[in-house]
């Protein structure tokens, strides 16, 4: 009589590989350094090798804890510590490793010229062609590297109709939490919040004196993106209902108390793609169009600069600061054109250099936060709030030629799944109109979590969707055989 073997996949023969080789790495560590391996290290490896194995074996799950974690990170480094931060990096590892490994031993490959646009932009990145490999090259090769990374692994995890699903249900119970919890700090009020341990300026502002909530994020630009990534997935995945009524009632109201301008833009465009849907195409077409118009007006038109009053309490009473900075017209620091091209046009087509300018410049004077100088009126370094301006003073105008035809082949995979009415496609447009808007006046492509959990999510939609069409083609094989 045969004996009973378990059959073994490849995937699951490099997850138990990996697992053994991470068990021999820290029985050997623990000989030699003993006690001196602390429990913060401990618990990173804990969650790197869960992560690892839930990507592999449960996506659904993961994706789904990995959209809470992201959502509650900002809020976590206020009130647990900054270090909270890391996490979302060695979430991100995880993740792309599970991919490497679904891509090497399951043979599971996303869209290829997806894959080579995102290693031919992560290779002017890397190159750098501006010159210079230092802390700020570092910071945004990483900031411009995960989102990326995170839309390969979206189109490469087993089981995407299911984890899309999962995903959207708590997409919407997160965002409906961030709202309720943005309400909540409007009634609370500003001083309350600072309280709590928020600050001035790094989450707390306001707008013609009138709090704008922020939510579970650092900022209420953040806040917005979030929101309407929920208002997505009511719009365009789920079915009519009183849940999913109330739920589009509380963000929106939410929405409405961030006080950001470019989401009435997003709300527009959203509800030309749900005409589309509907197959009102010329009132669609009409609507996106004065969105687009909208848009290249924001994006072309840059200011000079304006001053930026808020108070800072003191046991003494209240002060008042202002300081002078620059500003895109809807919300910036410096002029964007100024910033992104300079002054020589030698560098318009390769860039000023990744990280001259921008979120990765600011980073580089921190490690997990800001230094005090620069909320005490200190020299800061100069940041473009806006996506695309941000990547022509990386990796100049090839550079974003190469993002521009990513965003275009997204689009173009959307668009087929939105042919055949597949909820999947439909969702994967929505979420990619909302990041490309927002990308308007925000560095959002780079921004956490707006492009990591947008691009990871568009992957998983966009893979969703393909997975539809090979069931409905093997379905017409069955019926005409």
């Amino acid at each position: 009589m045969r004996a009973l073997r378990p059959r073994l996949t490849a995937p699951d023969l490099a997850l138990a590989g990996v697992g053994a080789a991470l068990t021999l790495a820290a029985a050997y560590a623990s000989v030699r350094m003993g006690a001196e391996i602390g429990l913060g290290a401990l618990l990173v490896v804990a969650v790197f090798v869960g992560s690892v194995v839930g990507f592999m074996t449960a996506p659904h799950v993961a994706v789904s804890g990995t959209i809470v974690l992201f959502a509650l990170i900002p809020a976590l480094k206020v009130f647990a510590g900054d270090e909270v931060g890391l996490v979302k990096d060695v979430v991100v590892v995880a993740g792309v490793s599970a991919a490497v490994l679904l891509f090497v031993f399951a043979g599971r490959r996303p869209d290829r010229m997806l894959l080579t646009l995102v290693g031919l932009l992560l290779g002017l990145y890397v190159i750098n062609a501006g010159g210079g490999h230092g802390i700020a090259w570092a910071q945004t090769v990483r900031l411009v590297g995960e989102p990326l990374l995170l839309l390969l692994v979206g189109l490469t995890l087993r089981e995407p109709r299911r984890t899309l699903r999962w995903a959207m249900w708590t997409l919407v119970a997160c965002a409906s939490f961030a709202a309720a919890y943005g309400i909540l700090q409007q009634q609370v009020g500003k001083w309350t919040l600072i309280d709590w341990g928020y600050t001035f300026e790094d989450q707390v502002r306001t707008i013609d004196g009138r709090l704008r909530s922020f939510g579970t994020f650092d900022d209420p630009f953040a806040y917005a993106a979030f929101l309407l990534f929920g208002v997505s997935a009511l719009m365009f995945y789920m079915r009519r209902g009183v849940v999913v009524w109330s739920a589009g009632a509380l963000i929106l109201v939410g929405l409405s108390f961030s006080y950001v301008r470019t989401a009435a833009l997003v709300l527009v465009a959203l509800g030309a793609l749900l005409l589309a849907r509907r197959g009102y195409l010329p009132s669609a077409a009409l609507a996106m169009a004065a969105t687009a118009v909208v848009g290249v007006l924001v994006l072309a038109d840059s200011g000079g600069s304006e001053a930026k009053t808020y108070p800072v309490r003191s046991r003494h009473g209240n002060l008042t600061r202002t300081d002078q900075s620059s500003s895109l017209v809807l919300n910036g620091r410096i002029s964007a054109w100024q910033a992104a091209l300079g002054d020589d046009p030698r560098e318009w087509v390769f860039g000023r250099g990744v990280g001259k300018v921008g979120t990765g410049a600011d980073r580089a004077r921190y490690n997990f936060a800001p230094p005090k100088d620069a909320a005490d009126g200190g020299v800061t370094a100069q940041a473009v709030d806006s996506g695309y301006f941000a990547a022509v003073a990386d990796v100049g105008v090839v550079g974003l030629a190469v993002l521009l035809l990513l965003f275009a082949r997204l689009f173009v995979l959307g668009a087929r799944a939105r042919s055949r009415d597949s909820d999947a496609g439909w969702v994967a447009l929505a979420l990619l109109v909302c990041l490309l808007i927002d990308a308007l006046t925000r560095a959002s492509l780079t921004g956490f979590p707006t492009a990591f959990l947008g691009l990871l999510l568009i992957g998983i939609a966009l893979a969703a969707a393909r997975e539809e069409d090979s069931s409905a083609d093997a379905a017409t094989t069955r019926l005409a055989s």
